[in-house]
């Protein structure tokens, strides 16, 4: 009995680990969207091209190892801390992906799918300060894995 709740309590600490030390802490910028009556639309984000080109890809991948989206993250193989990203691209529109790499803390309050996901997976996703020139790379990398 005591090896159970031994093994409870290493899961549950690895769990609450894996949420404050498995994504790469940056500091959240100020919300563009105060005061506006829908924060959500209020965020603007550039239009997104994916690319098929290896170089583009290669770039997706090294920035989402870089920027830790790997410690809360899978693409296939089932949740982790947070969703799997599989078919990310198929399920969410390119705006929306954007706006929760770039303002997860803005969408996470006000917008009603990243809302459920909070619910789902408990965490919500940091602001890991991605350039908004990075996003085309990362967001076709995560096309490519679909």
């Amino acid at each position: 009995m005591n090896r159970v709740v031994t093994s409870a309590a290493l899961a549950a600490t690895l769990a609450v680990g894996a949420m404050l030390f498995g994504c790469n802490k940056s500091s959240a910028s100020t919300d563009p969207g105060a005061g506006a009556s829908d924060p959500v639309a209020a965020l603007k984000v550039p239009e997104i091209t994916y690319s098929t080109a290896q170089a583009d890809l290669d770039k997706g991948k090294e920035l989402f190892q870089a920027k830790g989206c790997n410690g809360c993250h899978k693409i296939g193989g089932g949740k982790l801390v947070g969703p799997d990203l599989k078919g990310v691209t198929a399920r969410r529109d390119k705006q929306w992906i954007a706006k929760m790499i770039l303002r997860p803390d803005v969408m996470v309050k006000e917008d009603p799918t990243a809302k459920d996901l909070f619910k789902t997976y408990l965490t919500a996703m940091p602001n890991q300060g991605v350039p908004e020139g990075d996003l085309p790379a990362l967001m076709s990398y995560l096309k490519a894995n679909e």
